[in-house]
Formats: C-alpha cells, sequence, structure tokens
C-alpha cells in the first residue's frame, strides 16, 4: 500500500513537536507544511524533502495531501477544516477542538458531508501511562472509582507569568496560561472520561478569560457513575514542593519547569490521580511512571511503549491506520466537541 502523504499547518511549539515525531511513521510521510512565519520552515531540516507553504490554502490545493494535522490557534481551526474537507483530506485537529460548541458542530458536519475522518487530537490517550491505566481500571484494579484529579500549582510569581496570547484565545473568550484549563486541563478532562468511561453530569468552576488578570483557576465535575473529578490550575505562584519531592524521569516531558530529557530530575512532575473503593493509582504522564497503590503498599507498573514525546507519532500512526483498514476515526471529532462543552462548565 503507498504511503499516505501528510500535511501540517501550524510550525508553533507543538508543530514543531508533531513535525519531528512523523519521522518515525509507518505507511505515511509527511511532505509538506504550511506557516507564515518564514524563519520556521526555513528551519525544518532540508533532507526530508518536506515542500513549505507560506499560505495553508495554497499547500491544501496544491500537494496531494491525504491527512493534513492543524495545528495552528483553534480560532482558525473551522476555516482550515472547511477547505481540507472540500479536498478529500483526511483532518487531525489539535486542542481544543474549536472556541465554541457551534463551530466544532460545523466542523463535525462538513466532513461527514464530505465523507473524510475528523480525527481529534486527544494525545494523552496515546502516553504509555495513560493507557496502561485505563487497562487497569476496566480490570477493576482500583473497584469503584471515585474521585480523579490533577493540580498544577507553581510558577515563579506574578511577574513571570506570561498567559497565552490573544492571537491564540481572543480577548474576553477563555483563555489563560499554558498549564490552565483551557490549554492544557483540556487534556485532562478527555481523560477522565476516557479512563472511567463515565459521562458529566454536573460541575462548576472559573476559568480565566484571555487579556483579563490571571487568577485561581478550578473545575468541579461530577460523573454518572458517582465519582467526582477536580482541576486546580495556577502557574502565577510559586511551588511548594519540597526539593526530595520529585522523581526521575524514565521518558522525555514536560512539567511547570519546562522540557525534561529522559532520566532528568523533575522537581514538579505533573501526574493524575485516580482513587477507588480499593486501591488507587498515580499517572506521571510525561515521566513515563506509574503507580499502585492498595492494602500491600505501593508499587511500581511496567509500562509498554515510547514516553512523550512519541505519543504525537502515535496518534498520527492511528489515524494512518484508520484510514488504510478504512475505519472511523478513533477519536473523532465528536470527542473534542463533549471535552470543549465540558471545559465552558466554568465559564457559565
Amino acid at each position: 500500500m503507498a504511503e499516505l502523504r501528510i500535511g501540517l499547518i501550524g510550525l508553533g511549539v507543538v508543530g514543531k513537536i508533531h513535525a519531528e515525531a512523523y519521522r518515525e511513521l509507518t505507511g505515511g510521510r509527511l511532505v509538506a507544511v504550511a506557516d507564515s512565519d518564514s524563519h520556521a520552515l526555513s528551519a525544518l531540516d532540508a533532507s526530508r524533502g518536506i515542500v513549505t507553504y507560506a499560505d495553508a490554502r495554497r499547500m491544501l490545493e496544491e500537494a496531494r495531501l491525504d491527512i493534513v494535522c492543524i495545528a495552528t490557534p483553534a480560532a482558525s481551526h473551522e476555516a482550515l477544516t472547511e477547505l481540507a474537507a472540500a479536498k478529500k483530506i483526511q483532518v487531525l485537529v489539535e486542542k481544543p477542538i474549536a472556541l465554541t460548541p457551534e463551530s466544532a458542530r460545523r466542523m463535525i458536519a462538513v466532513c461527514a458531508e464530505a465523507g473524510v475522518r475528523l480525527f481529534y487530537g486527544s494525545t494523552y490517550r496515546f502516553l504509555p501511562a495513560v493507557r496502561r491505566a485505563r487497562e487497569l481500571l476496566q480490570a477493576g484494579a482500583i473497584g469503584e472509582i471515585a474521585l480523579m484529579r490533577e493540580h498544577a500549582l507553581g510558577g515563579k510569581g506574578t511577574a513571570a507569568i506570561r498567559p497565552m496570547p490573544p492571537s491564540h484565545y481572543p480577548v474576553g473568550g477563555p483563555g489563560g496560561f499554558p498549564m490552565g484549563l483551557v490549554d492544557h486541563g483540556i487534556h485532562l478532562i478527555d481523560v477522565f472520561a476516557w479512563l472511567s468511561g463515565a459521562k458529566v453530569v454536573g460541575g462548576h468552576g472559573r476559568g480565566n478569560r484571555s487579556g483579563q488578570p490571571m487568577r485561581t483557576e478550578h473545575l468541579h465535575l461530577d460523573y454518572d457513575n458517582g465519582a467526582a473529578a477536580e482541576l486546580i490550575y495556577n502557574e502565577c505562584t510559586f511551588p511548594t514542593e519540597l526539593p526530595n519531592e520529585g522523581l526521575f524521569s524514565l521518558g522525555d516531558g514536560w512539567d511547570v519547569d519546562g522540557y525534561v530529557k529522559a532520566g532528568g530530575w523533575i522537581r514538579h512532575p505533573s501526574s493524575i490521580h485516580f482513587y477507588g473503593s480499593t486501591g488507587a493509582l498515580r499517572i506521571f504522564h510525561y515521566a513515563n511512571l506509574l503507580y499502585a497503590f492498595g492494602p500491600e503498599g505501593v508499587r511500581q507498573i511496567p509500562l509498554q511503549g515510547k514516553a512523550a514525546p512519541d505519543h504525537f507519532r502515535a496518534q498520527m500512526q492511528c489515524l494512518i491506520e484508520d484510514v488504510q483498514a478504512d475505519r472511523p476515526a478513533t477519536t473523532p471529532g465528536e470527542v473534542g466537541l463533549a471535552t470543549l462543552e465540558t471545559l465552558l462548565i466554568a465559564y457559565r
């Protein structure tokens, strides 16, 4: 079977990670990249033979693509998805799927009408620690799930905070800092639903808005299985962990201090907590570590697969295989819509 031709729109921080991760794909190859920043385009490895475009529309018209990854700010997702669907190009769209549920619904509809897949960029589902945790939870390893949580509190104070700019999230709408509800917590909203298999039935919270003072963000969710979830974020203060409270990463990853190479020490590692009736799990999703807690104490769970940032490759690999097998998108646009609607509970 011929390799699928892949295009990428957007060479920001995440777009560059996509581009690098795609070196390891099977059955697909990155052949074209579009970005308005000529310096970002010129930095691409020339030996890869990637054709660069200053205009995404032109790339979609000329590059004969099978798949396009849209890694641009959410405000542009709908228009770019419409252009790709019109060319019968399969779409992988980064999070959040759109700025509003109405926009997301139009994206889903236009792809359905064109007969192309809209694959939502739920990258955390492709992290080895998260995938293994799901297997354990489905097997009843901690009994009935009672609580799911993530707290990301730290930074270097208000003077050092750099919120996501209006180019990413328009002034007045949901926005905030990189480790906040909109740009990061949206991953956890999806992970909580995917790992628990439960649906949100209520909630309340408070989220930051672009262009306004940054405050502590929080989101409390109630699920149909009786579980609750709690997200708390503040990147405008200082971490309180002591020096010996970190860990050595077993895989490349990110935390509040930035990128950490494999084997490096993470002082404030991001982690997801699942509490159940017979045990608990702590998922260090970027450090590639998983621990189980129960009556017999704590044990480390062995993991298979490459750690972050390989999950960007794994996600695209899944879409390639969906296309080759002629099956629906593994994480369709409806997942992105449901996640966005849950996020917006914090903005009611």
